[in-house]
């Protein structure tokens, strides 16, 4: 039996309101055939991972959103699914605040700027890894 790849059906959740960024991102993603969903803000993502959960296989997620706070839209999307996928990009991210989103389940890091490739392949690899559990602590 032909084992299909996992890329084909696994779509990339990407919140971000930068546009430019966006259209690097999704330029790069669908290079890599994945497919792609957007959001501009915290609001619009929650709304979208409630509809599509099932099909998205990891959350793109820069932390300053317009409307709800990265975190905050964490947290949301693990309630709806606890084994949510995210990786956070960030220009800069204040260590304690890192850890707690570590503790909240975030799978990883990106800094901007940032090159493409470089997050299409921490995706490739948050996908094909187990998702992080949420800590107890998370929510202190």
């Amino acid at each position: 039996l032909p084992v299909s790849s996992p890329r084909h059906n696994s779509r990339i959740l990407v919140v971000e309101d930068e546009e430019k960024l966006v259209y690097l991102l999704r330029k790069a993603l669908l290079r890599n055939q994945y497919n792609v969903l957007v959001a501009s803000d915290g609001a619009q993502a929650i709304d979208l991972y409630r509809c599509r959960k099932q099909e998205i296989g990891v959350v793109l997620l820069d932390i300053g959103l317009p409307k709800i706070a990265g975190l905050d839209v964490i947290l949301r999307m693990k309630e709806e699914n606890p084994n949510v996928k995210v990786v956070v990009c960030s220009g800069y991210i204040d260590p304690g605040f890192k850890s707690k989103m570590q503790r909240a389940g975030v799978q990883g890091f990106i800094e901007k700027p940032y090159n493409p490739d470089d997050v299409v392949r921490t995706l490739c690899a948050s996908l094909e890894s187990p998702p992080r559990q949420l800590d107890a602590s998370a929510s202190d």
